[in-house]
């Protein structure tokens, strides 16, 4: 269920880039710099539960034994996580999609299981904890930019039939990944 869930909030995240406007992705469309919502590769971000970095990304057609589909490609990205809450934090292999342009971009990160490298489907991430892994995503090799967005959902507990939490912040992460 919270798989779901997670692809859902990516879907939910390409729909709000909808009104985004023309000329590309805008992940700050009022202009100005927010409160560290959005950055670059090498900024690190501070969400409720962990601070996140990307700390590269770069694209290929293949990576390990997996081979992108005719007219796409892929795109990894090494991400460094450290937990910053007093519990541990359960994490999922996609809980960072990639976005591009201003509709239908969005991918969840394939499952693990291509390289050792990759964060595993299902984690926990303990108290103080620093993790590094890397998220595997297939796009269209067309496109150039892209960003790796995080969305948080908190738990309902007003209404506990509420499965699918309460939004909180969303963070980007924008780049043009080299081709290798």
């Amino acid at each position: 269920m919270k798989r779901l869930a997670s692809l859902l909030l990516a879907l939910m995240l390409a729909l709000s880039l909808a009104a985004c406007g023309e000329g590309g992705l805008n992940l700050n469309p009022g202009g100005g710099k927010s409160d560290k919502k959005d950055g670059y590769i090498g900024d690190t971000l501070s969400t409720y539960w962990f601070d996140f970095t990307v700390d590269d990304a770069y694209s290929c057609a293949q990576y390990g034994d997996y081979t992108a589909d005719t007219g796409n490609k892929l795109v990894v990205a090494t991400i460094t996580l450290k937990n910053t809450y007093s519990e541990s934090v359960p994490m999922w292999g996609d809980d960072f999609a990639i976005l591009w342009d201003e509709q239908d971009g969005v991918a969840p990160a394939l499952p693990a299981g291509i390289s050792e490298e990759q964060f595993p489907d299902e984690y926990n991430l303990g108290i103080n904890q620093t993790k590094t892994g890397t998220a595997v995503y297939e796009v269209p090799e067309d496109v150039k930019d892209f960003a790796i967005g995080f969305q948080e959902i908190m738990e309902d507990t007003d209404n506990p039939e509420n499965l699918d939490g309460i939004e909180g912040e969303t963070y980007f992460v924008s780049f043009t990944p080299e081709e290798k």
